[in-house]
């Protein structure tokens, strides 16, 4: 039951009625009631795990709070959820969400070793910050003060549902009519086979993932914050328009902004950032990028994604990055061309094939058995509209125009037509599963 499915939109239609219909002081029992089910339902035993992982750390916040040894209290918390993160992705079984809620754990732990945080005492306040089903399978991933001490005291009004709704119908229409349409593109090129492809084809194939993995980012953060909104609570912005972006530091400042900001404040600051000399900078970027990548995978594509984009912020810090501030051709230019390069590796799990797909992005040795170019045309033009909305949504312009009329009678009229045009779109063709379930 993913938050693009029919089964989904049901259970949040009878939620949300029984919300509003419960008073006030139990809404936080319904709250945790309703999360352990979307949990359950999906699977019992990923269900027990996050249960595990929330008593634990539970405990260790109280340890860790009531300790005089705070430093080697929390190292040995962290190492605890570090380890079993680590043995997850070691032994190829991912419980739903583990990535995420792992990171929020150790946040907690951290926040409260610094002193930023109390330990929490109400356990249904805290397995609510646990298991809050809007950001539970794609996060964002949020910090206890963020949410966990207003989970008691959400802020609902007809704004807010309103604007709750704006924001969910359109990420479930962003998803359903561009991220799967653009889905369908990558499959085809999969059928016809890497090393078949016409250079200009894989150069259409590497934008056109880029710009789905971001719709699809984007789609399923408006739908975690508009269900957030329609309940009362507020979740941490995490993309802002990255491929306006004009370097490759910027666009990751941009993208997924709360991984980013997690790595900022507990890896990068901790080792010493940009405080103590350039030579130690370097060291601390390509090590914060070695941990992003083993936190997406163990594959050899993670770890060639993670630390080319490392290398390349590197090369921005020492010398590039004054010139791409200064040109904003050459910064766009600059992210529009490396950013889907990386996100190939990224896509593609074989050495075998992301070589073979590499050999026909840069075809300096020629190739055999191509397909005919004109299949580049017809791809193309199959989907054209669908990259040019991709394209458009990667603007803040369509996000503005919803914010600004969908409060009007036309506008709503217009928001519940898109949304049951695709809702009967979802039930007749289906929806591709969110790869970032996985994680």
């Amino acid at each position: 039951m993913t938050y693009s499915s029919i089964p989904f939109l049901w259970f949040l239609a009878a939620f949300l009625a029984l919300y509003g219909l419960c008073p006030a002081k139990y809404r936080r029992y319904l709250l945790l009631l309703g999360s352990v089910v979307f949990i359950a339902v999906n699977s019992v035993i990923d269900a027990l795990w996050a249960l595990l992982f929330a008593v634990v750390n539970f405990v260790l916040g109280f340890c860790i709070q009531r300790t005089a040894f705070r430093k080697p209290a929390t190292a040995a918390a962290v190492a605890v959820n570090v380890l079993a993160l680590a043995t997850f992705k070691l032994v190829g079984v991912q419980p739903m969400g583990v990535s995420f809620y792992t990171f929020a754990f150790i946040s907690y732990l951290v926040d409260i070793s610094r002193g930023q945080l109390v330990s929490e005492y109400d356990p249904v306040r805290f397995a609510n910050f646990s298991f809050f089903f809007p950001k539970f399978l794609t996060g964002p991933i949020t910090r206890y003060g963020e949410l966990g001490t207003e989970l008691d005291k959400p802020k609902t009004s007809l704004e807010k549902l309103q604007t709750g709704l704006e924001r969910f119908v359109l990420g479930f229409a962003m998803k359903i009519f561009i991220a799967d349409k653009l889905a369908i593109l990558w499959n085809e090129l999969v059928k016809i086979g890497f090393s078949s492809l016409t250079t200009p084809l894989a150069w259409l194939g590497a934008f056109s993932f880029s710009i789905q993995l971001y719709i699809e980012w984007q789609s399923f953060m408006l739908i975690a914050t508009g269900i957030a909104g329609m309940l009362g609570y507020e979740l941490p912005l995490n993309f802002n328009y990255p491929y306006l972006a004009r370097s490759i530091g910027d666009f990751y400042r941009r993208w997924h902004i709360t991984l980013m900001r997690w790595f900022k404040d507990y890896v990068y600051i901790p080792l010493g950032g940009s405080r103590k000399g350039m030579a130690r900078t370097v060291v601390n970027i390509l090590f914060v990028w070695l941990l992003t990548s083993l936190w997406h995978g163990l594959g050899w594509n993670f770890l060639l994604w993670g630390m080319s984009l490392g290398l390349f912020i590197v090369i921005e810090k020492l010398w590039l990055g004054r010139l791409l501030e200064n040109s904003r051709v050459l910064g766009h230019l600059w992210v529009l061309i490396l950013i889907p390069l990386t996100w190939v590796c990224f896509k593609i799990g074989s050495t075998a094939e992301l070589g073979a797909y590499f050999s026909r992005l840069f075809p300096f040795f020629g190739s055999e058995n191509l397909i005919p170019g004109s299949e580049f045309w017809r791809i193309l033009k199959q989907f054209a509209i669908f990259l040019a909305l991709g394209i458009l949504f990667c603007f803040p312009l369509p996000e503005k125009l919803v914010h600004r009329f969908g409060k009007t009678w036309v506008g709503a009229i217009l928001l519940a037509a898109l949304f049951w045009w695709a809702v009967y779109e979802l039930n007749r063709n289906g929806s591709n599963p969110f790869m970032y379930l996985n994680f």
